[in-house]
């Protein structure tokens, strides 16, 4: 960009808030792993301190062996997030909040802070605490989630008046190993209560990218019969190689196939700043005329469109993760701006996403984005969309991406519930787990993500009970009214992610998601 970046005062102030300076020495934290082994690096790396809202503070851990690391700790109160294996459940992020209230320097200061207790406290209490919650709304749990919590807690219990740290570890697994079972249990069990009392949701929309939709006949068919929408590609770097001259004939394959199914349909991205969606003449504009360049796509694109596409991902990922031009906070929000009342005004009819990954926003604590160190602070999605809110920026809907969250059920339902607040309806545009975890090649191999979700290795048995978990939840929620899975078929973004193989051929997550949606239509 030849324009400087400089932020207001406010944006100034608020930058320096989230990057505020730790208060206290380095706190030493212990974690071991499920068999009772000091937690090696790759683990202890995981760590991080997060605010109320989620956002992880700017301190990462030092590891110094032995299941052993330090960390600084913020001002302000804070939670405890890493990645653990849990016996008998999977490798998944473990919480841990004082039992509610988070924790102050004061809190770790006082002698051993041992992070499998810690994370079994918190899980447990905040278990007890959404049972009671959802009994009050008439949800009435199964005897196999009771069993499983007080067997939690009774664990816990032992754990507290255990005398030595092995002995302290061994009962505060035992704990997990119950609580996550049953906190994962009570949030589907409560999720089909309230789809039972709700009843149908005839315009919810379950679909996919259709990319590959006009090249095969059996593709084709899979998806009619499974989806209702579909998400077309508008990648600027590949529909404008040359500015002023798109080339749209891909997606009017697509939509020419498409004709007379009643799909909605879906363009994404009009706006991306990651280097699939920045051609080469973009990338030494002034700020003005890269404004008028994008705004210029968006008119031409949604104006040659209106009559078959009214559903826009207007921007994509502009929380700092794809940001290639270097824009600075406040024009990362202008150009939001500018792109959703373009499409309105391109179309009045438009409905506009604006759409956000990595949404738990590990990537704030070391100030990265999608291809490397970004040299400030980084917003994370929540922010971003806040910021939004503050500037009363005007669109229809967030959107989150969800690939492989490493969390479990509850955890995931935690925090999509986050972006609640915002008073937004909830399109869940992009995610995927993977049906094996053998690697693929492409251009170079690429591995299954090795935080499984439950067992030990992604498997399609596994895919589609995740698949079944993650649907039922967000069908339960009114805020959430779309999923898009990414990809229909492999080889797919994700490894092993699609619902058909590569030979077309239906995977098990596709059969689970069909019964479900046949089922909630009924």
């Amino acid at each position: 960009m030849t324009s400087p970046h400089t932020l207001s005062r406010r944006g100034f102030l608020g930058a320096a808030a989230m990057t505020r300076m730790p208060a206290s020495s380095p706190v030493t934290v212990r974690a071991f792993d499920a068999s009772g082994a000091a937690a090696k690096e790759d683990l202890l790396n995981t760590l991080l301190l997060t605010n109320a809202d989620g956002r992880p503070f700017e301190l990462l851990p030092t590891v110094r062996g032995d299941g052993m690391a330090t960390i600084e700790v913020p001002a302000e109160k804070f939670e405890v997030m890493m990645v653990l294996p849990v016996r008998g459940f999977g490798q998944v992020y473990l919480y841990a909040d004082n039992g509610g209230p988070l924790y102050s320097a004061a809190h770790v200061a006082r002698g051993e802070f041992l992070l499998n207790y810690e994370f079994a406290r918190s899980r447990a209490v905040f278990v007890r605490r959404y049972m009671r919650a959802a009994e009050a709304e008439g949800v009435s749990f199964s005897p196999e989630i009771e069993r499983r919590l007080e067997d939690g807690e009774h664990a816990l219990d032992r754990a507290a008046k255990a005398r030595d740290t092995v002995e302290r570890v061994r009962h505060s697994n035992n704990s997990l190993a119950e609580t996550m079972w049953a906190g994962e249990m009570a949030a589907l069990e409560r999720a089909r209560h309230r789809i039972a009392r709700g009843g149908r949701r005839p315009g919810f929309l379950f679909g996919c990218n259709a990319f590959s939709y006009a090249k095969s006949e059996e593709y084709a068919r899979r998806y009619n019969a499974l989806l209702n929408f579909a998400t077309l590609p508008f990648y600027r770097a590949q529909t404008e190689r040359e500015e002023g001259k798109p080339d749209y004939s891909r997606v009017e394959e697509i939509l020419s196939k498409m004709a007379g199914t009643g799909i909605l349909t879906k363009g994404h991205p009009l706006v991306w700043f990651h280097r699939a969606g920045v051609p080469a003449f973009l990338k030494d504009k002034s700020w003005r005329d890269l404004k008028r360049s994008c705004r210029e796509y968006i008119l031409g694109s949604v104006s040659r469109f209106r009559t078959r596409i009214h559903t826009w991902d207007v921007i994509n990922e502009a929380h700092d993760w794809a940001n290639d031009l270097g824009l600075d906070a406040e024009q990362l929000v202008e150009i939001t701006r500018l792109a959703s009342e373009s499409a309105r005004e391109a179309d009045p009819t438009a409905f506009r996403v604006v759409n956000s990954c990595c949404t738990w926003g590990e990537y704030a604590a070391r100030r990265r984005s999608y291809s490397g160190p970004l040299g400030r602070a980084a917003r994370t999605p929540f922010e971003y969309v806040r910021a939004l809110d503050d500037a009363k920026v005007p669109y229809e809907a967030a959107g989150l991406q969800v690939y492989y969250p490493s969390r479990d059920m509850l955890e995931i339902e935690r925090h999509l519930e986050r972006f609640f607040r915002f008073g937004k309806p909830i399109h869940i545009t992009e995610l995927g787990v993977s049906s094996s975890g053998e690697p693929v090649p492409s251009g170079e191999v690429r591995t299954p993500s090795r935080n499984v979700w439950h067992g030990a290795a992604w498997s399609e048995a596994i895919q589609a009970d995740w698949v079944e978990q993650f649907y039922t939840i967000c069908y339960s929620k009114p805020e959430i009214q779309a999923i898009t899975w990414w990809d229909f078929a492999d080889p797919s973004f994700i490894p092993h992610g699609g619902f058909l193989d590569k030979h077309l051929r239906p995977k098990a997550a596709y059969e689970r998601l069909a019964k479900l949606i046949e089922g909630w239509r009924s």
